[in-house]
């Protein structure tokens, strides 16, 4: 029953669309399990102490959420720990090293994760066979540079990760070098209106406006075949976002949902 009980919390916790105090984990829980709140509180402790999940504090409010201070695995293949943790992967595995700093993407936001998902799909479902070798990738608004590092361990041989943000730029470059992929990965503060080159698969974890704002932009810098793999919008956005592509002749392949946020990918169909 504590086992079950422990699971049922850290599903409410990982699976919810907006952040839970403890009070409204215990609640919640309560209610649907069944039990007294001093067990589900007990049970939220333990697993703090399993490091499973955390507290964080915002603006002087407690919150629960998923902890990253442990080895998460976020697709089927992409497995996200700290840089000082041991970790054994398991054959197929591909682990990647984030230090915790003030850039986003650690892999705890739905965005990350579902862009990262649709890496893994893309590859692991061989989408990619069709592209031009050697490949080559580009991170949009790249921040930690998880993505970035998750591209080259993924195969992609180049890999381009911007972002505007010196903080970001900084921290990207020390997480590429913990992941030791800085001969395949490139952190840079170029605006991404300064790029002229196409790439084979191109992810942008970027707000809604942005996204499709650019899309006539990014449709040009992607390579016949290659790949267009859009996050950092919630569900309302996505038909603009799809369309502002497919307008654009890229032809739409999937798309997948996280706690109201969504990722698209798209395709650039060869030239006739």
């Amino acid at each position: 029953m504590a086992e079950d009980l422990k699971y049922i919390i850290y599903k409410t916790v990982t699976e919810t669309n907006r952040k839970m105090t403890p009070g409204d984990v215990e609640k919640a829980v309560a209610e649907a399990a069944g039990v007294d709140r001093r067990k589900v509180r007990l049970a939220i402790r333990d697993l703090v102490g399993l490091r499973k999940l955390t507290y964080t504090y915002v603006y002087g409010t407690s919150f629960v959420e998923r902890s990253f201070d442990r080895p998460v695995r976020l697709s089927k293949r992409i497995v996200i720990k700290p840089p000082k943790l041991a970790y054994q992967p398991r054959p197929g595995e591909i682990v990647v090293s984030i230090a915790q700093g003030a850039a986003f993407g650690n892999g705890a936001h739905p965005s990350t994760c579902l862009a990262l998902r649709a890496l893994d799909d893309a590859f692991s479902e061989n989408r990619c066979a069709q592209l031009q070798t050697p490949l080559k990738g580009l991170d949009i608004g790249t921040g930690t540079g998880i993505l970035a590092i998750a591209l080259a361990k993924l195969g992609v041989q180049t890999v381009l990760g911007i972002d505007i943000d010196p903080c970001a730029v900084s921290e990207a470059a020390h997480n590429v070098s913990l992941n030791q992929v800085f001969e395949q990965v490139e952190i840079s503060n170029t605006p991404l209106e300064d790029l002229t080159s196409q790439f084979s698969i191109i992810v942008a974890n970027i707000a809604h406006p942005t996204l499709s704002r650019k899309a006539p932009f990014l449709s040009a810098r992607t390579e016949a075949n290659g790949m267009l793999i859009l996050s950092g919008f919630k569900e309302y956005a996505s038909k603009d976002v799809r369309e502002s592509y497919t307008n654009q002749g890229l032809t739409f392949v999937r798309e997948e949902l996280d706690r109201e946020w969504t990722c698209v990918v798209l395709r650039k169909p060869e030239q006739p």
